[in-house]
């Protein structure tokens, strides 16, 4: 769902790296009719980010094998050996620790196409449409969708996905109306406490662009007893994928400035043990680490995390 700016394709020397960026790293879950026939689901690159960064992009064969095992510690590599870990927000704790003011990171940052994420639907009404795979002929008949469409897969697909079990330790939602996600934060949270939702904006951004970024404050920790992470998932209508697990993580943020004057306010998320995930994830690859060491990537725009009320401090 993130786009490249064509003019600027022609323009920009870099344009065919970003685009190869754009094509292999956004999340398998914005979908495009036209992007898609140009765009192969079954890329394992593809659904590192889709899964990792963050989302939940399943291939089908992997899917109809071994549902309970499609998660972000799975995923084996298969990438561009030009294509490093800063260029797609991938690092480990060192380097965010490392991020001192006015270090360089050359990097890029998606730009969600908000066209593409209809919006919620009221809890009364959302509740009464069928949300299953045993439904989904019902389901395209109710929306007057074409069995053969794209965007017939489109709701299969997410459907599939949404209908996957929890990996070991993990709670997760298809949240179909605000009201489901904000009682399932609720009830994770504690139903006492006020919460908030953190995520990466970068307000004067108008294209994606392949840069330096100079960091402009020191990272600020974000301290919160518990975390829910919430993706959106194509659908016709907005779908929310809220999850959380038993495993330790970190957050935070960092404040960033293009060469360009792009301001960003970066999210970046700290998964501390990494022992269960597959020595084959290409996050090892990227990093040159392997099993149990963490590993850190940046949140894509649309994508963010609840928390408590919060301490924030520099570190």
């Amino acid at each position: 769902g993130y786009v490249v700016d064509g003019a600027d394709e022609k323009s920009s020397s870099s344009s065919s790296y970003i685009s190869r960026l754009e094509s292999k790293y956004k999340p398998a879950y914005g979908v495009d009719e036209v992007k898609e026939k140009n765009y192969s689901p079954s890329s394992r690159v593809a659904r590192l980010e889709s899964k990792y960064k963050p989302g939940y992009g399943v291939d089908k064969d992997e899917y109809m094998q071994s549902p309970s095992r499609i998660d972000h510690h799975n995923l084996e590599n298969d990438r561009d050996d030009d294509i490093g870990s800063e260029d797609v927000g991938v690092f480990t704790i060192d380097d965010v620790h490392a991020f001192n003011v006015g270090r360089k990171l050359s990097t890029f940052f998606s730009i969600r196409n908000n066209s593409l994420y209809p919006g919620f639907l009221p809890k009364e009404l959302a509740d009464s449409i069928s949300f299953s795979s045993s439904e989904i002929p019902k389901i395209l008949q109710f929306f007057s969708i074409p069995a053969a469409s794209q965007k017939a897969k489109v709701v299969k697909d997410t459907i599939r996905k949404c209908e996957l079990e929890p990996v070991k330790g993990e709670t997760k939602i298809c949240a179909t109306s605000l009201e489901s996600m904000l009682e399932f934060v609720r009830n994770a949270l504690g139903p006492d406490v006020d919460f908030e939702l953190i995520s990466t904006s970068h307000p004067t951004m108008t294209k994606p662009i392949l840069q330096s970024y100079t960091i402009t404050e020191p990272p600020r920790e974000i301290k919160s007893p518990k975390k829910v992470a919430c993706h959106p998932l194509p659908y016709l209508y907005t779908i929310y994928m809220c999850h959380y697990d038993t495993y330790e993580t970190k957050i935070f943020k960092v404040a960033l400035v293009g060469d360009n004057g792009d301001k960003v306010d970066a999210l970046i998320v700290c998964h501390i043990d990494t022992s269960a995930w597959s020595p084959k994830h290409v996050a090892f690859s990227l990093l040159g680490t392997k099993p149990g060491i963490p590993v850190c990537h940046t949140f894509t725009e649309g994508h963010g995390v609840w928390i408590q009320a919060s301490t924030i401090a520099a570190i």
